[in-house]
């Protein structure tokens, strides 16, 4: 596709996408899809207008807070705030698939516009913070490609400041950036950006900002694969449960070993983000399914062309499609589960082909003696 018509394209894609999310999760919408964005407005402190951190506390990090009192504030009433959060989720929208683009057209890729289609997007596009997320790591990831530390670090460091997932990606780039001096700098300036969102908060009500935090500590199992394996009915019925703790011990073990795999191979750094993105997902106990929005655009950007992609984003659309028809959707052998352990299967069937096209096998992840590699950058490849 010519490099203009995929930029022309890419926007109508990802708007139409996000104008069909909008309509879904319209409360006057009949029938209309749960999202929280319209959740969050049940809350009292959101209706009233308070800001978050200072006399309530929220379970996101501050930009997230931040994007919710800007869209109550501008919005007035409950149809204002929606159609407000809607409006500032197409400029994110435009912003990310002008981004995706011109990644593609630095690395002589062809972008695939229609992948701004995808079931998830129309389903998640207008529903939590993970479009301004995604948005956010995309432009981290252009700058970082384009030679502009300083922009990039500080993209993730709002990325970051948004969702905590993204804070994987800091080794990532660091690895990219090889003057040690400039990759101090870039650490620096990330933390600097996440310190300059949480410090006022932490100031003015500690308990509150900390609260940010802490519930998302005590969170229990959520669409996470291994949840066949460690969840149960009376965690279900439990706000609490000792099992849980077992549960995200092998989690954030299993995601530690593939991640630093991840950051040792010698890959370009648009898959490694793809794939150091796709660890923290199979190892997190928390695997919303508005997530899939962050891996979405660098699927596209990577141009990946595998019916796993296809099964992967269909599951994770089924799984608020049936969340509300089971009694306990947490549970094994539930619908929704079902669907999680089929998307976590399409994920690792996507990552093992995308390796497999980078010249990677399953047997030359592991290192071992005499390993080869079909890197041509490297001087030992053959």
């Amino acid at each position: 596709m010519e490099k203009r018509g995929a930029l022309s394209a890419s926007v109508a894609a990802i708007l139409s996408g996000l104008l069909l999310s909008f309509v879904l999760h319209d409360s006057s919408s009949v029938p209309n899809i749960y999202s929280d964005i319209m959740s969050f407005w049940g809350r009292g402190w959101v209706q009233s207008g308070q800001f978050p951190y200072i006399n309530q506390s929220f379970e996101y990090p501050p930009i997230s807070g931040m994007l919710l009192y800007a869209a109550r504030m501008i919005g007035g009433d409950e149809t204002g705030y929606y159609n407000t959060f809607g409006v500032m989720s197409f400029i994110a929208g435009v912003v990310l698939a002008w981004s995706c683009w011109k990644i593609a057209k630095k690395l002589g890729h062809e972008l695939k516009p229609l992948y701004f289609l995808l079931p998830s997007i129309v389903i998640y596009g207008i529903y939590n913070f993970d479009l301004f997320h995604a948005m956010f790591v995309m432009l981290s990831l252009l700058a970082l490609l384009y030679g502009r530390k300083s922009s990039s670090a500080l993209s993730l460091g709002l990325a970051i400041s948004t969702k905590l997932v993204s804070a994987v990606l800091i080794p990532v780039f660091l690895v990219e950036i090889h003057n040690r001096k400039d990759a101090a700098r870039f650490l620096v300036s990330v933390l600097g950006v996440v310190a300059a969102f949480n410090l006022p908060f932490m100031i003015v009500n500690f308990q509150s900002w900390l609260q940010t935090y802490t519930y998302l500590k005590a969170w229990g199992l959520e669409d996470a694969w291994f949840g066949w394996i460690f969840q149960s009915s009376a965690c279900a019925q439990s706000a609490s449960c000792a099992v849980w703790g077992y549960a995200k011990i092998f989690g954030f073990a299993m995601m530690a070993l593939l991640l630093l795999r991840v950051y040792t191979l010698k890959i370009d750094v648009t898959t490694k983000t793809f794939l150091a993105l796709t660890a923290y997902l199979l190892g997190t106990y928390i695997y919303a399914p508005q997530f899939n929005l962050l891996l979405i655009p660098l699927v596209a950007v990577l141009a990946v062309e595998h019916p796993s992609l296809f099964l992967w984003d269909t599951f994770n659309a089924l799984i608020i499609l049936t969340w509300f028809v089971q009694p306990n959707p947490t549970l094994p052998w539930t619908l929704p589960q079902e669907f999680a352990l089929l998307r976590a299967v399409m994920l690792v069937w996507m990552a093992v082909w995308v390796l497999r096209q980078k010249g990677w096998n399953l047997y030359s992840l592991f290192p071992h003696r005499h390993q080869k590699t079909l890197d041509p950058a490297l001087p030992w490849s053959e």
